[in-house]
């Protein structure tokens, strides 16, 4: 059956496929070479010729893109009228002066690609997110962190004298407070689509800190110390949740990089979300399957987009990190067919370490001498676990191990992993081999 003519439009004429819009034909014609001449890879628009192509990009594509640019973010009216659109987009430069910023193209398919991204409340359950229905009683009895669930609250509907922005990153530095959790110290906020920096702040926390965290994010004490004495800080979360606010709403769309944990700091439940640790994850491992590792910003960051972030020292930046998500979060969503063919070079590598780590942990507990130390032998449940190791038998039921997986520890972060000898089974209760058959 011969096309509408709404699908003739979105049907590559090479291979005559049909894609879902204008811009996934634009995408598909450049990443398979078909017709890819008439396709402009600045701002991904399809046009009639070879010609009219180079006409294009010498009118809007020269030096003064960024003024340009301005004109092309005018946002059609939408019928949502709590939602704000603004049309100044702001300059950043990462400190990678080689990476070439991504130049979105037509903003209303970016939001509806970036809708149609957002994960489901069950997605986000399984991520460790709060949703709403976590506010009732039993949940606080259920959760690990009673105490910041009860001080969480839902992001304010839309009202149409107060109107929000469509979508904003957000970048949370944390340090260290007793018992283990985490208190805000630093927030940025910017606009997804023209990238104004909305809230750019130290936060001062309100908890007394036990680890600074300073070599991550660089917030020391005594930069607090001044920047409070100078009253150029939020004072707390409430006061930093409260800045968020002022931008948000109910339908504005987050991205961020594993943002429950910028979320839960805030004390903010929020179900628009774009998560790129997700996205990322999903690529490798597909949605129904449980991810066997999240990809860290600055990994992602070079092998999607080729670009280095946090030279230098490495200490985190949070306006550099908010802006890196952001290109991270429109670069998924403007290369699909890219983004599915790293997910798959990317399990594969994953995998493929994975057996490298099984069988050097087999070839150290074979051949390496080892005495567990004292404070080992009594710690409560050490042997027990040494006996699991030894007999492949998986540390928890539906942590998706079986048979040699149970010799390796299950990581969920981009960080090396790092043998311990305390995993390591002492000789005497390694299983023997059996007897030559013949």
């Amino acid at each position: 059956m011969a096309p509408s003519q709404r699908e003739s439009q979105r049907q590559c004429q090479i291979c005559f496929v049909i894609l879902p819009n204008v811009f996934n034909l634009v995408d598909h014609s450049l990443s398979t070479g078909h017709q890819a001449d008439r396709c402009c890879d600045i701002c991904f628009r399809q046009l009639s010729s070879q010609n009219a192509v180079e006409q294009h990009k010498h009118s809007h594509h020269r030096e003064s893109q960024t003024a340009n640019r301005s004109t092309s973010l005018v946002w059609v009216p939408n019928s949502d009228p709590g939602i704000q659109f603004s049309t100044t987009p702001a300059s950043y430069s990462f400190s990678d002066r080689t990476y070439k910023p991504f130049t979105p193209p037509d903003m209303n398919i970016i939001y509806d690609l970036l809708l149609a991204t957002c994960h489901s409340e069950e997605s986000l359950k399984r991520e460790c997110y709060f949703v709403r229905d976590d506010l009732n009683n039993d949940s606080y009895n259920r959760t690990k962190e009673p105490a910041i669930l009860k001080e969480c609250l839902p992001t304010p509907p839309t009202h149409p004298w107060y109107p929000k922005r469509k979508a904003v990153a957000l970048d949370c530095e944390m340090a260290g407070v007793e018992g283990g959790g985490s208190e805000i110290v630093s927030i940025c906020v910017v606009d997804f689509f023209t990238k104004e920096v909305l809230v750019n702040s130290l936060v001062k926390p309100r908890e007394f800190i036990v680890q600074w965290r300073s070599d991550i994010h660089g917030v020391t004490p005594a930069a607090m110390a001044i920047a409070a004495a100078s009253q150029q800080v939020l004072d707390g979360w409430r006061e930093a949740r409260g800045e968020l606010w002022k931008h948000i709403n109910e339908q504005t769309v987050l991205v961020g990089q594993s943002l429950h944990n910028d979320l839960k700091v805030l004390r903010v439940i929020h179900t628009k979300i774009v998560d790129t640790a997700i996205v990322s994850a999903e690529a490798a491992f597909g949605k129904e399957e449980p991810a066997g590792r999240k990809w860290g910003l600055e990994v992602l960051c070079k092998e999607l987009l080729n670009l280095r972030i946090r030279l230098g020292s490495g200490v985190h930046n949070d306006m550099e990190d908010t802006m890196a998500t952001r290109e991270v979060a429109l670069w998924c969503l403007c290369h699909p067919m890219k983004l599915k063919q790293w997910g798959e070079n990317a399990r594969t590598s994953f995998y493929a370490e994975r057996e490298r780590q099984i069988q050097r942990l087999k070839s150290l507990a074979e051949t390496a001498p080892f005495t567990p130390r004292k404070n080992d032998r009594e710690e409560e449940g050490y042997m027990q676990r040494q006996r699991n190791l030894a007999q492949k038998v998986p540390p928890t039921p539906g942590n998706n191990y079986n048979g040699e997986e149970a010799y390796i520890q299950h990581y969920y972060c981009s960080d090396d992993e790092l043998l311990h000898w305390e995993d390591v089974p002492p000789r005497e209760i390694w299983p023997k081999s059996p007897p030559d058959s013949d």
